[in-house]
């Protein structure tokens, strides 16, 4: 959840943070809406854009859903990925140095 870090809680870098863990697999809004917590209607604002910019993209349609994944081939999605894990790790290391000194 690095974007989230940098960027805050908003509903753009929870949607990017939700599609980089989840990156191997395409999701309807739906289901984006019900593991990020973003309403639907946010969503159908959100995605749209976001494929505009190529770091979403459209798979496939089941039924009436239309599903999308990350883009992995776009330079601004690996660009982003790095950022996730450079926060990731100085996240941590945060976390980690408080109980570093605690213990020693």
């Amino acid at each position: 959840m690095a974007l989230i870090h940098i960027f805050g809680d908003k509903p753009i870098p929870r949607v990017l943070d939700f599609f980089t863990v989840n990156q191997f697999w395409d999701y309807s809004l739906k289901d984006v809406s019900e593991e990020t917590g973003i309403s639907y209607r946010t969503l159908q604002n959100i995605i749209p854009h976001l494929v505009k910019e190529g770091i979403l993209k459209y798979t496939r349609t089941e039924g009436k859903a239309k599903l999308y994944q990350i883009n992995r081939g776009s330079r601004v999605v690996k660009e982003l990925q790095k950022i996730s894990r450079e926060s990731d790790f100085e996240y941590v290391e945060k976390m980690v140095k408080p109980l570093q000194s605690s213990t020693g």
